[in-house]
């Protein structure tokens, strides 16, 4: 790309002394092409023998073609309507493939807005000419260069690759492949940065050479260096905070701020434990945004709950956007210039209420890396003190909500007002919406309209306008909420002023505004305007677990009857019968013990506690670490234990794994599971497990569902849907299988 830059500046400053004293600003000469368009923007070649190609390019004038030495252009020049063929070299020598090779080939009149960039690559060998590197050499390669490491150690593990440690130096690898914390293995790999850290970003071949564990040096307390802390290299840090919106926000000095974890595998995520008070230890992964850092994670310590007492003066989150104020925002926002970001989510950058309250703006975009090739996605914040985006698509959203940390209850009335404006190549299509502690909804105060005039139906609240109007709404929590949220969703990508239907994302802004009078106060409001006394769940912070079961208590006996693993090995085994195994006996007492009851019956449905009295269709078989349910024309489930540890009503999230069986080879029994509330309501769960004969696979379906107004005598129920009253399936058979149960305060 060096080669590109210094073509254009060498370009321009000849066309500038070949004019004399003509400004370079002026226009071309006659018969120039003004713009240059081709049907092609790609092109790849095989090493050996490659294809010539052909593009299409159409101009309004003269044109002609800067290339690489290895590629020939024919014609090399033209004007009008032109089909070029392009052709490579063969990339091979004596001993096989050379180095791949990319680079750019130019077609041009003589301006640097008319031009046509066509990225050409070539295979190769990657390897050809890579050298054997220890890992703190391959930290210092320049980016896109190829290596082979020979030994290097596992030491943490992410969703999406590993960490490698050898001495001091730790670098991250995007890889796919499986290995275990303390696997010693060699890596050919490409070098790259993720997050501006060294990282291989390529892993085309990783080998376990041995096994053994992991060591990790006395860990630096980002508590203590938060502030200043700069973070150049991957180092192994501790930090202690409490868990708001997925991620560990830490407050130093009455300033806040955040660690997310990097790709935390599910085992050490801490996002199922909002508002409690964790320790997360790992490797920095770099500085994400204003008072923003990674981690990827090798530990995690819950230190429960933090219980929030109810604020002296309830949520009220207030902003100025003017000049004077602007430097305030622009740090945590994108800066004056703004920075293209294409990643989903809200880049960790967002606007406090460092004016009044407690509160947030922030605007979230969806995955824009092949919507956005020319870079139009940024979070800017203008001379006016206002933040606003450009590269808008349908799916981002700007959204306000609190950081206050109380659980407001359910019944609490809030109000959020603020000023908003598009440009005319801005979005004209919006949602305004409200999170009421379950769902989002449509703010009530704008009617839901449908458009067709995008081309298709698009369902719309608000149509931004291009000069500031006030957006002005009220709502009630339907359930206690720790986060309450407002947001302004982008629906269709349609200009406002026009012009028609986007392609892709561009240079449009959308903003939320000010009155731009430092002697006037119409900035942003977001706050609660009233709200019962105690927070949700009997003060009870969201995230509290008040029920969970992941039946490894399972093990020895497990392990003593040999008891199969169906959903992991895709295949159905014989299992012990619980009831009918003398040996298993101890299992049920235990059930009974937990507070679990028992549904079983043939043709019919009859309860009992966890040890029904004896008869035909008592199926509850064990299974390795979880249970299977059922068999032919008998149905049973199971009864969770009440609630016991609520001390006043409060909105529940049941979580559970659950799969139906198949019969032979991939004969399923199509049934669907219900989860029953005493005196409430049932909801029935689906499967996508395939329903075709032979088709189908034992694989478990994660299950969530919402409780509203649980209690401590609260029973759940989980049984086949057509077992209440018995009704045959298509087999005749409604037989599953149930894991992991979780419980939590919403």
């Amino acid at each position: 790309m060096k080669r590109i830059n210094t073509f254009f500046k060498t370009l321009a400053l000849t066309a500038c002394a070949a004019a004399l004293l003509v400004s370079c600003e002026e226009e071309p000469g006659i018969g120039v092409a003004r713009a240059v368009l081709g049907d092609v923007s790609v092109i790849n070649f095989t090493a050996k023998s490659p294809k010539a190609q052909t593009v299409k390019v159409v101009s309004d004038g003269e044109w002609h073609t800067t290339a690489p030495e290895w590629i020939t252009v024919d014609p090399s020049t033209g004007s009008g309507t032109t089909m070029v063929t392009v052709t490579a070299r063969e990339n091979l020598d004596a001993q096989g493939m050379l180095e791949p090779r990319k680079d750019t080939l130019i077609i041009s009149g003589n301006t640097l807005a008319s031009r046509l960039l066509i990225f050409v690559s070539q295979e190769g060998d990657a390897y050809r000419n890579a050298q054997h590197l220890t890992l703190d050499k391959v930290a210092e390669l320049a980016d896109g260069k190829s290596f082979i490491l020979d030994e290097a150690t596992v030491v943490a593990l992410s969703s999406t690759g590993f960490i490698l440690n050898t001495g001091t130096t730790n670098v991250y690898v995007k890889s796919d492949e499986t290995v275990k914390v303390g696997d010693v293995v060699s890596v050919k790999g490409i070098k790259g940065k993720v997050n501006e850290l060294p990282a291989i970003t390529q892993a085309d071949e990783v080998t376990v050479k041995s096994s053994g564990t992991a060591t990790y040096p006395e860990p630096v307390n980002l508590n203590d260096v938060i502030a200043t802390y700069t973070g150049t290299a991957m180092e192994y840090i501790t930090v202690s905070g409490v868990v708001l919106g997925g991620n560990l926000v830490v407050t130093v000095d009455e300033v806040e701020y955040s660690v997310k974890q990097i790709d935390a595998p599910s085992e050490l995520s801490i996002s199922g434990l909002t508002g409690n008070k964790v320790d997360i230890t790992g490797y920095f992964a770099g500085i994400l945004g204003a008072k923003q850092f990674g981690i990827i994670t090798t530990a995690i310590k819950d230190n429960g709950p933090e219980v929030v007492p109810r604020p002296d003066k309830l949520l009220y989150a207030k902003w100025r956007f003017t000049a004077t104020t602007m430097t305030a925002y622009k740090d945590f926002f994108g800066g004056t210039d703004g920075k293209p970001d294409k990643a989903e989510g809200n880049g960790e950058l967002y606007v406090p209420s460092n004016v009044e309250g407690n509160g947030k703006i922030e605007y979230y975009q969806i995955d824009k890396t092949e919507l956005d090739a020319n870079n139009k996605a940024s979070r800017i914040v203008g001379s006016t003190g206002h933040p606003y985006v450009t590269g808008a698509w349908p799916g981002d959203y700007w959204q306000f909500s609190a950081t206050d940390n109380y659980e407001y209850p359910a019944g609490t009335q809030l109000h959020v007002k603020y000023l908003t404006r598009v440009s005319g190549t801005g979005h004209k299509f919006w949602m305004l919406e409200y999170f009421d502690g379950t769902e989002w909804k449509p703010a009530e105060e704008y009617p839901v309209q449908t458009t067709t005039d995008t081309g298709e139906s698009v369902q719309y609240n608000f149509i931004e306008p291009t000069s500031n109007v006030a957006v002005e709404c009220n709502w009630t929590l339907a359930a206690p909420c720790r986060e309450p949220k407002f947001r302004m969703r982008c629906v269709a990508n349609w200009q406002a002023n026009g012009s028609g239907k986007l392609a892709a994302p561009n240079g449009g802004t959308c903003r939320i505004a000010d009155n731009g009078d430092d002697g006037e106060d119409a900035g942003p409001v977001f706050e609660v305007t009233t709200a019962p006394e105690g927070g949700g769940g009997g003060g009870i912070p969201a995230g509290t677990i008040v029920f969970e079961d992941d039946f490894e208590w399972l093990e020895p006996y497990a392990t003593a009857a040999s008891a199969p693993d169906d959903v992991t090995n895709n295949s159905v085994g014989s299992s012990p019968n619980i009831f009918t195994t003398t040996a298993l006996q101890p299992i049920l007492t235990t059930l009974q013990e937990k507070g679990y009851g028992y549904i079983w019956g043939g043709k019919g449905l009859e309860w009992s506690t966890a040890v029904p009295d004896s008869g035909n269709g008592q199926t509850l078989y064990l299974q390795k670490n979880y249970l299977k349910f059922g068999k032919s024309d008998y149905s049973s489930g199971l009864i969770l234990p009440a609630l016991t540890s609520l001390t006043a009503a409060a909105n529940v999230e049941l979580t559970f794994d659950w799969c139906w069986c198949m019969t032979g080879k991939s004969k399923p029994d199509i049934m669907t599971l219900t989860v029953a509330v005493a005196g409430g309501e049932n909801t029935e769960l689906s499967s996508t497990q395939p329903t075709a004969d032979d088709l189908t696979k034992l694989e478990w379906q994660h299950a969530s569902v919402t409780i509203n107004g649980a209690t401590a005598e609260t029973r759940i129920t989980l049984r086949p849907t057509n077992s209440d009253p018995y009704v045959s399936n298509t087999r005749g058979q409604n037989r599953w299988y149930l894991d992991n149960i979780k419980i939590v305060v919403k």
